[in-house]
């Protein structure tokens, strides 16, 4: 019977997995075209980095790391997207979002929303009140979205935190 049980996780996670992997390459076609070059990274966030970053947001990271996506032209990075998750009312929301080289977004989707109320906070529309914000923005002034204020909120703190987190990437590295 465990053995069943560990088999049915492990089926669910591979699924699971696979189908937001496949989101984001979607995501990335449809921003970016087909003739990118895609490189993908899980960065381990540093402890202290953490810790500051999420007592500036009041929110904690969903894990200890995150993922990035370099994504290339010709040799030219283009955009860098961070992926990480929040905590709707009871779920996770798993979430990208874009940034260019002077830290300013150029986009932010939900690639997995597992909630059964909230799901608004998926609209194209909402997330392009994100676009061009940077680390120095209040994302307090985003709008909100009746009947997904804890999705809408978690979402906000979210995508500042991943702002916060790239201004401190290695951009030497990044940007070769």
């Amino acid at each position: 019977m465990l053995k069943l049980f560990l088999i049915f996780i492990l089926i669910n996670k591979v699924i699971f997995a696979n189908g937001i992997e496949q989101k984001v390459k979607e995501i990335i076609k449809n921003q970016f075209g087909n003739n990118v070059q895609v490189d993908f990274n899980k960065y381990k966030i540093p402890l202290e980095l953490k810790n500051e970053i999420e007592n500036k947001v009041k929110q904690k990271f969903f894990a200890e790391s995150v993922f990035i996506w370099l994504i290339k032209e010709n040799d030219s990075l283009l955009a860098v997207a961070i992926m990480d998750n929040v905590y709707g009312k009871a779920q996770p929301i798993t979430f990208i979002t874009f940034l260019g080289e002077n830290g300013k977004i150029l986009s932010n989707h939900i690639v997995k929303y597992r909630e059964e109320h909230g799901s608004a906070v998926s609209n194209f529309n909402w997330n392009k009140q994100f676009i061009g914000r940077d680390e120095k923005y209040d994302f307090n002034k985003i709008d909100a979205i009746s009947g997904a204020t804890i999705s809408v909120n978690s979402i906000k703190k979210g995508v500042h935190k991943l702002v916060l987190l790239y201004k401190t990437l290695d951009k030497t590295e990044l940007w070769k």
